[in-house]
C-alpha cells in the first residue's frame, strides 16, 4: 500500500469518526430538551476524546491501551448522556459505581488483544476494579448499612496481603513479568538473563 491510499483510507475513517460523534451530538438534542449548553460538555468531551483514541487505534499503532481508552472514553460519554437526560434516572452519587465496572469490562476487552488468554496486567486489574465496582455499588444503594470507612479499615490489610502475595508471585515467575513490563525494559532484563546463562 503506497502512501497516498494510506492517506486517503485515513481520511475516510476520520470522516466516519466525525460522523459517528456529530450522530451522537444529534442524539442527545432529540432525547429531550436541552437545559444549557453545558450538559452537553462532559459527554460530548468522553465520547470525541475516546473516538480520537480509536481513530488513533485503527490507523497507527494497534496497542491494548489505546483500545482501552477507546472504549473506556467512548462508553463513559455514552452512560454520562444518558444520565444528563435523564434516561437513566438514578442520580450520578448513587450509579458512580458503573463507571468504575465500565473500565473493568474494557480493560478485559482490550487484555485480548494482546493475543493472550490471560494477559496478567490487564486482566488482574479488571478484577480489582470489578471487585471495587460491586463493592462500591452495593455501599452506595445502602445495602451495606455499614459505613465505608469503618469497613475500609478491616477490607485494606487483606487487600495489601493478597496484592503483596501476587507481586511475588510474579516475581518468582520471571518470565511473566517479562511481559508485563514495557518492550525496552523487558528487553534489557533479558539480555541480564541470557548473559547470566552464558557464564
Amino acid at each position: 500500500m503506497n502512501k497516498s491510499d494510506k492517506k486517503n483510507l485515513n481520511v475516510i475513517l476520520a470522516a466516519g469518526m466525525s460522523l459517528i460523534f456529530f450522530g451522537f451530538i444529534f442524539l442527545l438534542l432529540i432525547a429531550g430538551t436541552v437545559p444549557d449548553v453545558t450538559s452537553m460538555i462532559l459527554p460530548g468531551l468522553f465520547f470525541i476524546t475516546g473516538l480520537i483514541n480509536f481513530y488513533a487505534y485503527l490507523a497507527f499503532k494497534k496497542s491494548a491501551f489505546r483500545l482501552f481508552l477507546a472504549l473506556t472514553l467512548s462508553l463513559y460519554g455514552i452512560f454520562s448522556a444518558l444520565i444528563e437526560y435523564s434516561v437513566i434516572t438514578v442520580p450520578l452519587d448513587k450509579i458512580w459505581p458503573v463507571y468504575v465496572l465500565v473500565a473493568s469490562i474494557t480493560l478485559v476487552i482490550a487484555g485480548r488483544c494482546t493475543g493472550k488468554r490471560f494477559a496478567v496486567s490487564y486482566d488482574f486489574s479488571a478484577i480489582v476494579l470489578f471487585v471495587l465496582g460491586i463493592i462500591f455499588l452495593l455501599f452506595s444503594f445502602e445495602i451495606i448499612k455499614k459505613p465505608l470507612n469503618e469497613l475500609a479499615f478491616i477490607i485494606l490489610p487483606f487487600i495489601l496481603i493478597l496484592s503483596g502475595i501476587f507481586l511475588v508471585i510474579l516475581f518468582l515467575q520471571r518470565k511473566s513479568i517479562l511481559e508485563i513490563l514495557p518492550e525496552d525494559i523487558s528487553d534489557e532484563l533479558n539480555d541480564d538473563k541470557e548473559l547470566d546463562e552464558s557464564e
